[in-house]
């Protein structure tokens, strides 16, 4: 029998929700894949404190603080967020011992925008076709919605002090937080072209400008300002197509939509371009107002960088800190 340890939500300002790497299989049935925004930051996350992959953990844009009734070793990723235990600034990217009683705050930095805290063990919650993902439109996963104060979440209650002294000198091989831009540093696409590419007369603009991402961004897809595409009002609506995660749309108005996590199954809007998936990761850690441009690569291009990332992905690439004395 599993004995389960509590982690509480004392604070959250912003939006958390319980997420593994997705939900495949489904989307023949209108369900989407969901997961980690950052698929490669939730799975460093995980492999930093021993656990697979794929196993469930918070997302969090925002600020949070969580406690612990028991010993929990955790890890916190994704950009480069400032990290608290009590009142000491502790460093991201590496395991943390978290005692009993103790309080874990995360908020926000120059450097990134949505954040991963696993646990040893994982998050015990319901699992729905396969996934713990939390699909809050659809209402299931997990909790079936964000996460909020007052919430407790149940983890296994695993041998601190056994696994520490495996991973407490952990750290990534390479140094993945310099992938993620300044907020001043225009965020650069690199994609492919999309089904409708040769109907958009004028998708040199989309290539060549620069975009903002909006406030009317989320899970479901990152809207972007900037130059229009006129012909896209001249098309309209299309028949639908199946969609999925990185598809840039371009809806009547003529403002892409880089489709995301959360994204629908089918949809009738252009699609001018495919975001790899390695940048889609990128342009979740983006705020808005933040600038991104477009950059065209080949299909063999575009194959081998997203076989190296699922691979990164899939097996995240640590090493061990000497001489630490974290």
């Amino acid at each position: 029998m599993i004995t389960l340890a509590n982690l509480h939500i004392t604070y959250l300002v912003g939006i958390a929700t319980v997420q593994d790497l997705g939900r495949y299989g489904y989307r023949g049935l209108g369900v989407p894949v969901s997961g980690a925004l950052d698929a490669l930051s939730a799975s460093y996350a995980n492999a930093l404190v021993g656990n697979e992959v794929n196993t469930a953990l918070i997302e969090l844009v925002g600020s949070i603080t969580l406690k612990a009734d028991k010993d929990l070793l955790v890890a916190v990723t994704g950009g480069l967020p400032k990290v608290y235990v009590d009142q000491y600034e502790i460093p991201s990217w590496r395991p943390i011992y978290l005692r009993s009683g103790k309080k874990l705050t995360i908020r926000p930095s120059n450097k990134g925008n949505t954040y991963y805290v696993a646990v040893a063990g994982g998050i015990e919650c319901e699992s729905v076709l396969g996934s713990k993902s939390t699909y809050v439109r659809g209402g299931f996963g997990c909790l079936g919605r964000p996460l909020k104060v007052g919430d407790t979440l149940r983890v296994p209650d695993v041998n601190a002090e056994s696994l520490w002294l495996e991973i407490h000198n952990l750290i990534p091989a390479i140094d993945i937080i310099e992938r993620v831009p300044k907020r001043d540093e225009v965020l650069v696409l690199r994609a492919t072209r999309g089904i409708h590419s040769n109907l958009l007369q004028d998708l040199k603009i989309l290539l060549e400008s620069d975009y903002v991402v909006t406030l009317e961004s989320d899970r479901m897809g990152y809207r972007l300002d900037g130059p229009q595409l006129t012909s896209a009002s001249r098309l309209g609506r299309l028949p639908s197509i199946p969609t999925d995660r990185g598809y840039v749309q371009i809806p009547p108005d003529g403002k892409p939509i880089v489709l995301m996590s959360d994204a629908q199954t089918t949809g009738g809007y252009a699609v001018a371009l495919h975001v790899i998936p390695p940048d889609v990761d990128l342009l979740a850690q983006a705020r808005p107002g933040h600038k991104v441009r477009f950059a065209e690569v080949s299909v063999k291009v575009a194959e081998e960088l997203v076989s190296n990332y699922f691979k990164e992905v899939e097996k995240p690439k640590l090493t061990i800190e000497e001489n630490s004395d974290y």
